[in-house]
């Protein structure tokens, strides 16, 4: 269902939060941009858009083609799940306006990303993220999962990680002050040279809302050294829903320059009560980056099909979202 447009004092708020996060970009982004930059350590590969030698701090059971692939192309997408797992710190501020047909303009802020510990303790992060557990597919719109302007900050703890497996632990507060907890646990393994899946499980609580679980399942093939298909199927089981979601996608990533890449994608979603699919979308996402290594900007047109009950007709519509990013890597 459409979201109704923004008037009054939210879309004053949304105004607000737009012209904070430019000032904050025009501020902040060179001066972290030149510590970031800083030779803490050695690269080994300089070739990637941070220059950080990423794909050498992951695990060695990593390095086939299709999940070495994966990695470069959910990192250079900012894939939520590429950060959060990642050996390195992050942060990613992100300036978006979304528009769907017969609504206005939405706008939103958002801050997301990773800050280990290593004084405390390695396996302990800081995690800057929307609490949607493994970060939803973008195709996914639900607003039950997707609060406006709605950043968290969590603890994490690696509880384990061997090879194929990782058990972490989370706990923090939300923007109301209710605590949530979560355990996660993901399982990847390659199948091929080219082919690489992966599973995660997270089952959480949320304090004023109860228990639930998220389920991903992903099946990555490597089509060149610069294209990959993906197969990716979602479940939310929570005690407040009716019913539970799910979602699946087929996109094709690509990569053509150090600087800019694509991906199309379409995709299905809805709810195990229906009887129906909710929703059917097609659309593209093309990214680039511009000006600096650290700044980026990205356009997704799309089209989808909606029907929210039996008894309506299945409506059409166009969307575009629009966004700047600032990328931080290690620092």
């Amino acid at each position: 269902m459409n979201a109704p447009p923004l008037s009054g004092p939210r879309a004053c708020c949304g105004r607000r939060l737009a012209r904070a996060a430019w000032a904050l970009l025009l501020t902040l982004g060179p001066g972290l941009a030149v510590r970031a930059a800083e030779p803490a350590a050695p690269a080994v590969d300089g070739d990637g858009i941070f220059a950080l030698g990423w794909l050498d701090q992951t695990q060695a059971f990593s390095s086939t083609r299709a999940n070495a692939l994966a990695q470069q192309l959910d990192r250079f997408f900012g894939v939520e799940r590429s950060d959060l797992e990642a050996a390195y710190s992050s942060l990613r501020l992100t300036v978006e306006g979304r528009w769907e047909e017969a609504n206005a303009v939405e706008p939103r802020l958002r801050l997301r990303g990773r800050l280990h510990l290593p004084r405390i303790d390695e396996r302990f992060s800081l995690i800057f993220s929307e609490d949607q557990g493994e970060g939803t597919s973008y195709y996914t719109q639900n607003p039950a999962f997707v609060e406006q302007q709605s950043t968290r900050v969590n603890l994490e703890v690696n509880l384990g990680e061997e090879g194929k497996d990782r058990w972490d632990f989370r706990v923090g507060l939300r923007s109301s002050g209710k605590l949530r907890t979560s355990m996660r646990y993901r399982y990847e393994d390659s199948l091929d040279a080219s082919l690489f899946h992966r599973l995660s499980e997270t089952v959480y609580f949320i304090d004023g809302i109860g228990y639930g679980s998220f389920t991903q399942y992903q099946l990555d093939r490597s089509l060149s050294p610069s294209a990959l298909l993906r197969w990716s199927t979602e479940f939310r089981a929570q005690e407040n829903l009716d019913g539970n979601e799910w979602a699946s996608s087929l996109s094709y990533l690509f990569r053509n320059s150090d600087s800019s890449g694509l991906s199309t994608f379409v995709g299905i979603n809805g709810n195990t009560r229906d009887s129906f699919v909710g929703r059917y979308q097609v659309g593209l996402r093309l990214r680039r980056n511009v000006a600096r290594p650290w700044l980026f900007w990205e356009f997704l047109p799309g089209y989808q099909w909606e029907k929210v009950s039996p008894l309506t007709r299945r409506e059409g519509g166009v969307f575009a979202t629009l966004r700047l990013e600032m990328a931080i890597g290690v620092f």
